[in-house]
């Protein structure tokens, strides 16, 4: 994502790995301000390494964040808009 300084590091098995200063958290597809820091939903990004700029975005991306801070990406919300890189698959 462009609007991240930061980058999260792919692991195995889709698995990836943030830095230290950034974080991925889970929130509820029915409830936005019901947030998580593990389970299945849809993705919100902490990077604080954004100083002067917004430090903190909400995905229509679906995805799991488990308990070790390692998360996946499984898909994207229906209906969403096509941004960044899924441009490249139409």
């Amino acid at each position: 994502m462009t609007e991240l300084l930061s980058q999260a590091y792919a692991l195995s098995d889709g698995l990836y790995s943030c830095p230290p200063w950034m974080q991925v958290r889970i929130r509820e597809e029915d409830d936005p301000l019901s947030v998580h820091r593990s389970g299945k939903g849809l993705l919100n990004i902490i990077d604080l390494a954004n100083l002067y700029s917004c430090s903190f975005i909400a995905t229509d991306d679906i995805g799991q964040v488990y308990d070790n801070g390692k998360f996946e990406v499984q898909g994207r919300m229906d209906f969403s808009d096509v941004r960044g890189c899924s441009l490249m698959f139409l």
